[in-house]
Order: structure tokens, then sequence, then C-alpha cells
């Protein structure tokens, strides 16, 4: 059989990074354009070439609307491209989401703000649409391949930096879905590009650079092109797959006269012919579908953590995304429950849709995660200022509790035990000294050999951390387990105060580490509503640098292993020291990322477990639980890349300013589950919701009661919260029609009309309904 090449152009395509969106960076006198300019010049140079048969593949609907603003004029072109296959546009969203840090339900928003773009752009079977793109996203959420399949990929591709290593990938509920990241690839042709800014004009525009204000650069070696793909024609067996492109790297005109020639010269061997991905999974289907009909439903090993910086670099990206997704959740609860009221459904309305864009820009994968410059970040920031704006617009304006008539006083002597809620608690100067439920003490004492004293309960540390937004690169000073580099912040506090119902302590570190030039703060606790928790708020005012601010919590448990709530579901995670990596590329610093909550048991009965407001990075070592709130790294890592251009706009990487931190912790001595525990978390995140109109039981929680997208009826989204089986039941006050429906809002099967509607399901399942 004749030898076939498949040539597989590919640009990785990022909306916000090194450069801003859609406006200039100004930085030392240097202007570096925005990534719509760039994208610009290498979706039109693609173009140029399509004539010849040259193939594209971008699907982040972020930026092909950019492109279709700036060009409108190549629309039809571009769909008559999609339909044939040539421009393969991958199922990737608005865009390539960072999967671990956002809002559960945000993650679904993504696909379902990019599905009207796509059902314009490509036809309903567009191969490119059953490819869910995961390119450079840090490590992958557990329930992924539930998700994807929801929203109709057949194929996950580009699993990056903890890749999944088989070709079947399986989720924590046991979904299966094919993964393209272990088919073969021959060779690659190409690097990164990162057009830098044109010299002469210093990127503001001019002749020299033809006004675009960059150096338009083409990286492709055309010998090395020729070599590798006369590699691949030599190679053994008949199919070989040469991959071509980079990032920012523009495509090579002489690319299609290159493989004409070496067509011709090998016409008796074999042909070279431009694809696509969705070319290349098609060629190895065999493959994957005996890899499907083998594979159990045992969970793939966890894709987590990769660069676990990330869980905490730019901490106000990651509060403000979550909260303006709850804001979101909450309008549009608010919004269906009025038109229920009325007994008319309503359009979900524009101005939502619009938001939810916004808010799924922001949880790309260099967004949420703060690896941005510093002038992209006021970009993304005035994006959830907009997407928070439009939200409130929806929601009725309540009154915020305001505690502002507390009158603190100084705590009398050097010790009290006070009660909050129904939790007894001892404080000294230095913090919380222990805590009672019950009559019982969950959180424990941690040994300690060369240090003064026990840590507090929620005490603030502060320890080094030596790295760069994605990740520490230096391990700490640690003897025998203990982090001897740390500092128990405990120890500078001013005072401590007490009032009615609430205890406060300030403090201002006076150590003199040179590192440090400003860190002072204020941790309020108060009991929450139902007494049985703890909630804090810690103000900090920060300047500091290669500095990581924890909150460390002693739990009186010494096993090695802790749970994690992910999106739609929850895992458990070990402690293991000889996993500690501290590379650039592989770093695990066995920190991870959480949705709302992290629980660790000490008995049958009893434990601790901690919600977090926007705060995901949680570690469990024997004996104490902590949770990652700041870090200030000064290493330029990707942020700056001088072989390419210098472009120092990153010092806002350190997170100087005042930050305002809210966490809870939860001491429980009777049986907690699962489900209860997850339904807090999203209570205690999105306290703006009220529950749908009707009843409902079952081990579930709800994420989403919405109008429906095309205004046919009400949107429910729940899914099973305590890591079994449960049937759910909704009870209306009269029959209604309901039926199950995909991600995107398609029906599955036939509705049932009812007063009363069942369905059974599985672990960690996800179930939305259509109702009307």
């Amino acid at each position: 059989m004749a030898k076939t090449v498949l040539l597989v152009p590919h640009n990785h395509f990022d909306p916000t990074w090194r450069r801003c969106f859609d406006r200039l960076a100004v930085y030392n006198g240097v202007t570096v354009r925005g990534y719509t300019e760039v994208e610009d010049q290498i979706c039109s140079a693609w173009l140029a070439m399509a004539p010849a048969g040259y193939t594209f593949t971008e699907g982040q609907t972020s930026v092909w609307r950019a492109y279709l603003k700036r060009r409108p004029e190549t629309a039809e072109t571009l769909r008559r491209l999609t339909k044939s296959g040539q421009l393969c546009c991958v199922l990737a969203g608005e865009t390539v989401q960072d999967t671990n840090l956002p809002a559960a339900e945000g993650l679904v928003r993504n696909f379902l703000a990019a599905a009207p773009f796509y059902r314009d752009f490509c036809d309903d079977d567009h191969q490119g649409l059953r490819m869910a793109w995961l390119e450079d996203a840090f490590g992958t959420t557990p329930n992924y391949p539930q998700i994807l399949r929801g929203v109709g990929a057949e194929i996950a591709c580009m699993t990056s930096y903890r890749q999944c290593p088989e070709d079947i990938w399986v989720g924590i509920d046991g979904t299966r879905i094919r993964c393209y990241d272990q088919l073969p690839v021959h060779g690659h042709i190409g690097c990164v590009g990162a057009q830098p800014p044109c010299k002469a004009c210093r990127g503001v525009g001019c002749a020299a650079c033809l006004h675009t204000g960059m150096v338009i650069e083409n990286t492709i070696d055309l010998v090395e092109a020729r070599q590798t793909l006369q590699s691949a024609l030599d190679a053994i067996g008949d199919l070989a797959v040469v991959t071509i492109g980079g990032e920012e790297t523009m495509p090579h005109p002489g690319i299609p006269a290159l493989v004409d020639e070496l067509n011709r010269a090998n016409s008796t061997r074999g042909a070279i012919r431009f694809a696509t991905v969705a070319d290349v999974a098609d060629a190895h289907a065999i493959r994957l579908s005996a890899a499907m009909a083998t594979r159990d439903d045992t969970p793939t090993p966890e894709l987590n953590p990769a660069m676990p910086g990330t869980y905490v670099s730019r901490i106000a990206n990651k509060q403000r995304t979550r909260n303006v997704s709850y804001l979101l959740v909450a309008a549009e609860n608010a919004i269906a429950n009025a038109a229920w009221a009325t007994g008319s459904p309503v359009e979900q309305p524009a101005d939502i849709a619009e938001a939810w864009r916004l808010a799924a820009f922001n949880q790309f994968h260099d967004a949420i995660t703060g690896t941005h410059i510093d002038s992209a970040n006021v970009e993304l920031i005035e994006m959830l200022d907009r997407a928070e704006g439009i939200a409130r617009k929806h929601l009725p304006t309540t009154a915020d509790a305001n505690p502002a008539g507390e009158v603190f006083r100084p705590l009398a002597g050097d010790a009290a035990t006070l009660r909050l809620g129904n939790l007894d608690v001892t404080v000294d100067k230095t913090g919380i000294v222990s805590v009672s439920c019950d009559g019982k003490d969950v959180f424990g004492s941690l040994p300690y050999v060369r240090r003064r004293r026990d840590f507090r309960i929620a005490e603030l540390v502060l320890e080094s951390d030596y790295g760069d937004a994605w990740g520490q690169r230096i391990p700490s000073f640690v003897f025998g387990g203990e982090n001897f580099g740390q500092v128990q912040l405990g120890d500078y506090n001013d005072s401590v105060e007490i009032a009615e119902g609430a205890i406060r302590w300030r403090g201002t570190y006076t150590g003199g580490d040179p590192h440090v030039a400003k860190l002072s703060w204020t941790v309020t606790v108060r009991a929450s509503a139902d007494g049985r928790r703890l909630d804090f708020t810690t103000e900090v005012d920060w300047d500091t640098r290669s500095k990581r601010l924890r909150v460390v919590i002693p739990v009186a448990s010494h096993e090695d292993s802790a749970t994690w709530e992910t999106a739609f579901g929850f895992i458990d995670r070990r402690y293991d020291e000889s996993q500690l990596d501290y590379s650039q590329w592989h770093g695990n610093t066995l920190d991870y990322p959480a949705l709302h909550w992290v629980r660790r048991s000490v008995d049958a009965g009893s434990g601790v477990a901690v919600l977090n407001r926007g705060l995901p990075c949680h570690r469990w070592m024997p004996g104490r639980l902590d949770i990652s709130v700041l870090r200030s790294p000064e290493w330029e890592f990707c942020a700056v890349e001088p072989c390419h251009y210098e472009f120092w706009d990153i010092d806002g990487q350190r997170d100087t300013g005042f930050h305002r931190l809210e966490y809870s912790i939860w001491p429980y001595t009777q049986p907690l589950s699962a489900g209860d525990l997850t339904r807090a978390g999203y209570g205690h995140n999105a306290p703006h919701c009220s529950p749908p109109p009707f009843k409902i039981t079952g081990d579930v929680a709800v994420t989403a009661w919405k109008p429906a997208e095309d205004g046919s009826g009400w949107i429910l989204r729940v899914h099973e919260a305590g890591g079994g089986e449960t049937e759910l039941s909704l009870g209306f006050a009269e029959p209604r029609t309901v039926t199950r429906t995909d991600l995107l809002e398609r029906p599955q099967e036939t509705g049932v009309k009812a007063a009363r509607y069942s369905a059974r399901l599985g672990k960690h399942q996800i179930l939305t309904l259509h109702i009307r």
C-alpha cells in the first residue's frame, strides 16, 4: 500500500497571555499589539494559502468572532472551508478553559455561550465539533469527560502537562471518551513565533512594518520541513503524521510548493496531503474503537496537579471570575422564578448571554490562572466589571449583612473561651487555641521539633516561594517533614478584640525579612448562620517578593489522604513526599485545586471541612490542612521570553495591594455527608440564589435553574452529590412536561408530562432537564 503522510498545520492561539486581547499594551516605551491583531495576520495568511489546499484548525469562538469583526468579508469563505473540512473548527468553546478553577457551571457555559456561533459557522455534523480541544490548560478536572460528552464531543485532544496516558480517558463518574493524545506523530515542523514589536517604531506602527507595529517573522524553516517530510515518507508503515506550526507562527507560503515537489519526487512511494486533527482521528478510528470496546469504567489516574502555582497567582482573578459566575447563576435564577410565577417562559436575555461570554473569556487558561501581563489583567478585570454589572441589573436589590455596628473591645486577660454559634472557641493573642464542638476537639495539635509553639487553628503562615506564576521552583527549607522557613504570623498579632458573636485579630509583620515591604492583616471570625461553622474574613495589605501566605489548620488525623470537591464531584488525593517536584514542566508541590470544599475525617463521624470562596488551592499533609491564599512570584518564566522580545509588564503578578479573603472552617462531630457538604459549599458561594419553585428531593446539588436558551421553557441542572446513586424526584403543583437534554439543551428523549418526575442518577452524574 502506498504511504500516506498527513501534514497537519496548527497554531496555538492565546486570547490573552503576553499580550492583551483587543487593545494595546504599553510598557517602557514599547507597544505590544493585541492578540486580535496577531491572529488577524495568521488567519489572513492562511486564507491566502487555502486555494492551495492548506488546512487550518481553530475553534475558540472568541477568536473567530474578533476576526470576523475585523474581516466581515471573509465570512462566507470561512463557512465554505468549514463545510469542506479544510477549516477544522474544533470544539473549544468561547476559549480553551482552565478546567480546575472556574465554577462548575462556568465550564458548561463556555460551550453553551459558543453554541450560537457554532450553529451559524458550521454544519451540525461538522467533524471538528466532535473534537474537544484542551490545548495548554494546566491539568484537567476529573469529571471533565462527562462534560465533554455532554456537549457533543467524541474525542478529547491536547490534554496538557499531565497528559492522559492512554487512548481512552475515563472520568470519576465512569464516562469514557476517546483521547487523541497518544496517537503517533512522526515529527513536527516549526516553533513558537511570538511576533515582536517593530524596532523602528517600538510597536506604534510605521511604514517599515506596514503599520502593523510588528516584525512579522516566518519561523518555518523549509530545509527542516523538507527533511522531516522526506523522513516521514521513508518511514516504515503506510501512515505517518507530521504537524506544522507553533504559536503565533505564520503559515509559510512555500509549503504547498514543497509538498508538490516531494509528491512528484516520491510518486511511486506515497503522497503527502494536508489534513486536520479530525483526519488523524479518522485514520486511527479502528485503534480508538478497539480501545473503547475493551476499556472499563475505572477512572483514569488524575491529570492534576499541573502548574500548581496557578491555583494562587493573581488571586483576585479567581475570586472575581467565580463570584461573577455565581451572580449570573443567581440572575438567571431570579429571571426563571419570575417567569414561572407568570406561567410563561422567557428567552435568556441577550445581555446575560453576553455576560457569560465575558465570564468564559476570563476562564481561559492564562486568565483565571493569573499567568498574564499586567496590561491584560486590566482588560480582564474590566470584562468582569461589565459582566457583574449585567448580573446585578437582573438581581433584586438586597441589603448585605452589615456588621459595621459591631463594637469590639480588647480581650480581657491573656486568653478566653467564647461561644460562637454552637462552638466553644478558646483564643489568645496569637490566635485560636482550640475549638470544641459538642465537647469534642477535632483539631488536635501538630508535633513540632524546632518550633516555639503549636500552630494555632487557621493561623496565617508566611513562607518563601521562589518561582513564577506557574509554580514554585526551589524547595522549601524542610527538615524531618517540617518547613523551618515558615513564619507563624500569630506571633506578630498586635491585638485581639471581641464583639458580640465575633473575634478579631490585627497584626503587622515586623520581622525584618528584606523580601517583605508590607504585610499587615485583620482576621475576623464569626459563626455561620446555622452556628456550625467558623466564617473567616481575612484582610491583607501585601507587598512582598517571592513569598506565599497560607492558612494552616491542624487536624487530629495523620492519615495520608483527604477529599477535595471538584466540578460536579469529588476525589481523594494523597500526600506523598516522593511526588514533590519543583521543575518547570512537571511541578508538584502537593497543592491541589478545590471547587468549594476539602475535608479530612478524624473518625467515622467527625472531622474538619474547609469551604473556600474563590480560594481554590489546598494541601493536605498528615496532621494539617492548608489553604494557600497569596503568592508573590518574581521569576518571569513564560511571562517574558527575551529570546522573542522583552516586555517586563509583569510586576502585578506579585499581587501587591489589599486583599479580602473569605473561607469557612467546619468542625463536625456528627456524620456529615458529601452531599450536605456540597450543598453547603454552593450556599456559601452563591448566597443570592433562591430554590426553584417546586419540590426537589434526592442527594443532588442544583447548579442551574434558568430560562431555556430558546425561550421554550426552563432548564434545571443537578448532579449527584453524595458519591453513590440517588433517586431524583421533582414535585410540581400541576403537570409539567420534563425532557432530558444534553448540556447544550438539546433533547435526548421524548418528554414526560406529569405532576411528579423521577430519575435515577449514578455516581457524580450530571442531569439536565427541560421543563415546560
